[in-house]
This record gives structure tokens, sequence and C-alpha cells, in this order.
């Protein structure tokens, strides 16, 4: 018996099946590195202005 398996000339064993046909491996890493640093941006301003907020409230 011949196993029907189609060859993706890509390396993209990292991505999810989902996404497989949009990224390889570096590009799900770079999209990996871009969304990670966008959350923490994301706490590190919320945290700020919560912060900023408990000091010296802008909305009375």
């Amino acid at each position: 018996m011949a196993q029907n398996v189609e060859k993706n000339p890509y390396n993209n064993d990292q991505v999810p099946d989902r996404w497989k046909n949009l990224f390889t491996n570096d590009e799900w890493f770079m999209h990996d590195i871009v969304v990670k640093s966008t959350y923490g941006f994301l706490v590190i301003a919320i945290i700020a202005h919560i912060l900023v907020w408990a000091w010296k409230p802008w909305l009375q």
C-alpha cells in the first residue's frame, strides 16, 4: 500500500496545521516574536497607566 503523502517543499514542521500554507518556520518564529513583543508592550503600557493614575488621577 502506498501512502498518499503530500510533500511540502517548505520546512514548516513547527507551524500549526491551520497556518502551514501561509508560514514557514522562520516566518512563524518571527511572527511569534512580533506578537509576544506586542503583548509585552501592552502589558507594560497598561501597568504604567495604572501606576500614573494611582499617583495622580486625571479623571475625577
